[in-house]
């Protein structure tokens, strides 16, 4: 079966625009209140934020965009007015250069507010880079590029962002380059003379998978749980279903030597296939994550996409005598109006053990935000766990964005406490389509 690698940066590049509006959709009850705090221009602030938001202190958000500024992408800081709105400021805008160019991936917050992140182009050699951004007096902040990609065996083009530990040892990957081009594992070590990288891992593109493209999940232990968009293989009843995606566990086994070991291998069908979210971890050691394509056999009815609208799924580990991990399907999206298609970007999971996420696109069944590919302008959605052990979970639609000037295409989002949401949207809002930032309030 043939598949497209159509994630949101791609999809951008291919001409697929913004054009027009719908109306936001009330859930239960309750109509939730649907907030932008504010809209890019593509100009000096930026456009087209293809990644989701981090919060910081004083509930000061930061972020990215793809592009604008001098066309390579900015970081965006938006603080908190006392009576009411917000205010974007510019903390960065890439050159194309040696500091980075497009960054696609979500930023990270290490000691004294330093901002980590990755750019999918540019640096020293135009395979991308890790930078910091730090925050110094008056407000201005300073760049510094910690590594670049050189397009061989150290990886190139990472589409993830960075996971930062208390050591501040960042770890990561890429979404190609490695010995044979399908993509590494990363760690940079700090020291006073700079910065240093590791490979700790290469995807060699058979069953252990390839082109990772979400953030990973270091463990307690200290491992590193991730996922990859392509690769992968496994027979099931004489059928060899391949190129879908894994879910892999990278392991430090002393000395500096890390042993990779496959979790779960995706088929393409009903399980899902190709994901694209960062996993988060639940009770008693369950992964939760979503695939953006698989799910329906029938293809996309929407879209009329062959591979399916997507899923969200959860990952239980061995118990009982069991040696492998079950993975289970929550939810197989339709991509029928209202349902949403191809869930993207990081979910939240609350005290209650409910998950809420984000879809690319449906939601409406109008052709306004992608007319070529993708009906509708994408969800937030909420996922119920069952009363009792083993039942259904119980999907509903929060919100369908409205394009303009609401936002389209959101990616991911930050869940508070209090149920509120914020996040991004690569399209729409009322300065031109160029995206926007949102809160969404229960």
């Amino acid at each position: 079966m043939l598949k497209f690698l159509q994630t949101a940066f791609i999809a951008r590049r291919v001409g697929f625009l913004l054009l027009a509006s719908v109306m936001v959709l009330p859930c239960g009850a309750a109509t939730p209140t649907l907030t932008t705090l504010y809209s890019f221009t593509d100009l000096a602030d930026g456009g087209f934020p293809e990644a989701g938001l981090v919060s910081g202190t004083g509930g000061t958000l930061y972020g990215t965009t793809s592009s604008g500024g001098t066309g390579w992408g900015s970081i965006f800081e938006l603080i908190p007015i006392k009576t009411g709105g917000w205010t974007e400021t510019t903390i960065y805008t890439f050159t194309g250069g040696v500091d980075g160019a497009n960054p696609v991936a979500d930023l990270v917050i290490g000691k004294n507010n330093v901002l980590y992140g990755t750019t999918y182009g540019g640096g020293a050699h135009g395979y991308g880079t890790v930078f910091q951004v730090a925050p110094g007096a008056g407000g201005v902040w300073t760049q510094k590029v910690l590594y670049s990609f050189a397009g061989g065996n150290d990886g190139a083009y990472p589409s993830a962002g960075v996971a930062v530990i208390a050591s501040g040892v960042l770890y990561g990957t890429t979404y190609g380059g490695g010995s044979v081009g399908m993509g590494t594992i990363f760690e940079l070590l700090p020291s006073v003379s700079g910065w240093s990288e590791k490979v700790l891992y290469t995807f060699q593109g058979g069953t252990d998978g390839a082109n990772p493209l979400a953030d990973l999940l270091v463990t307690s232990s200290g491992a590193l749980v991730g996922t990859t968009f392509q690769g992968g293989s496994v027979t099931i009843s004489g059928a060899i279903y391949s190129n879908w995606g894994t879910i892999f566990q990278l392991t430090p086994k002393g000395g500096g030597v890390w042993t990779e070991s496959l979790l779960y291998t995706f088929t393409g069908g009903t399980d899902g296939g190709s994901p694209e979210s960062a996993l988060i971890l639940g009770a008693n050691g369950v992964l939760f994550g979503s695939t953006f394509w698989g799910g329906n056999d029938n293809a996309c009815p929407v879209s009329d996409f062959l591979q399916g609208c997507g899923t969200v799924y959860q990952l239980a580990p061995p118990t009982g005598g069991v040696t492998t991990w079950t993975e289970s399907v929550l939810y197989t999206f339709t991509g029928h109006s209202s349902d949403g298609s191809h869930p993207y970007g990081k979910m939240g999971l609350n005290s209650s053990g409910a998950l809420f996420g984000t879809t690319f696109s449906g939601g409406a069944n109008v052709n306004v935000c992608f007319p070529e590919s993708y009906a509708g302008c994408g969800t937030v959605f909420s996922l119920k766990p069952p009363a009792t052990q083993g039942g259904t979970w119980t999907k509903v639609n929060v919100v369908a964005f409205p394009g303009s000037p609401g936002g389209g295409s959101p990616n991911g989002l930050i869940l508070t406490t209090g149920g509120s949401m914020y996040g991004t949207t690569i399209v729409g809002g009322d300065a031109g389509g160029y995206g926007t930032a949102y809160l969404l309030k229960p």
